[in-house]
């Protein structure tokens, strides 16, 4: 393990010790590195090698997903969609991971009062499951408004339940719970909510995310968002992964000045 160069960045090789299918195409990966799972914060990532080989070039992101920090692991979340993630997808428990981190910022905690409004899109619910578990483990309220394009990935939904997270879901297709989108969902039910006591986080897709940036303006309503984007060295370096300041006055880096940004900093894209 060495620390990079002009960084915090640390270069480390875990261990696969479980591996699970959420559906045919989501998995999960439980990686044993005590020290990643001792210092790492909801929102945060690792920037993983995924082949043992130059094919892919470059390391992936992916958030890390929950911690178990007495047994020393942590969990990554992802959906096999590319090289990378096919790759990523083959690595069999007892395999050893190459791995940059934990990497980035991390999001803040409600206020005193304040409930705590988790919004998901599809595998945005990556981080927030971490973020989830952190309130659970200090009693803070917490609401899951999660929609997901169909039915098949809330297999998973137990998990908040068991973290006593309250759960409104959404399906584009109808096929469970709301009808319709996410940020449809949380306008038919924020009347259930004093907007003053609420603090939202969120991750999902760029249009979801622009959807609740104009929903929450004008509204008081308090609202970081994880990013999800490319990378390349994950800490500052090749300046890849940018995003446009609200105020049009330059960009901020995902991997440095992120991935949790406050969404009235910031221009939603895509």
């Amino acid at each position: 393990m060495g620390i990079m160069a002009g960084t915090t960045a640390r270069l480390a090789t875990g261990k696969i010790i479980e591996k699970f299918s959420i559906t045919n195409d989501i998995k999960k990966l439980r990686i044993y590195h005590p020290e990643t799972a001792k210092s790492a914060l909801p929102g945060q990532f690792v920037n993983i090698r995924t082949s043992g080989s130059n094919t892919p070039l470059l390391r992936r992101p992916f958030s890390i997903n929950l911690v178990h920090r007495k047994q020393g692991w942590f969990d990554i979340l992802f959906r096999v969609i590319g090289r990378g993630t096919v790759a990523l997808a083959q690595f069999e428990s007892g395999a050893e991971v190459d791995f940059i981190g934990p990497l980035g910022n991390s999001f803040s905690f409600p206020e005193k009062k304040e409930t705590a409004i988790l919004v998901a899109g599809g595998l945005g619910i990556a981080p927030l499951e971490f973020l989830g578990q952190i309130f659970s483990e200090r009693n803070i309220s917490a609401h899951l408004f999660w929609g997901n394009q169909t039915q098949a990935p809330f297999v998973y939904q137990e998990n908040f339940s068991q973290k006593k997270i309250r759960t409104s879901l959404a399906t584009d297709d109808g096929s469970f719970g709301f009808h319709g989108n996410v940020i449809q969902l949380i306008e038919k039910e924020l009347s259930h909510f004093s907007s003053d006591k609420i603090r939202v986080y969120a991750c999902g897709p760029n249009p979801m995310l622009r959807a609740l940036k104009n929903f929450t303006r004008g509204k008081n309503i308090a609202c970081e968002a994880s990013l999800e984007t490319m990378m390349a060295c994950g800490f500052g370096v090749c300046m890849g992964c940018n995003v446009a300041k609200a105020d049009n006055a330059g960009y901020f880096y995902v991997c440095q000045d992120g991935p949790v940004f406050d969404l009235k900093d910031i221009r939603i894209h895509g």
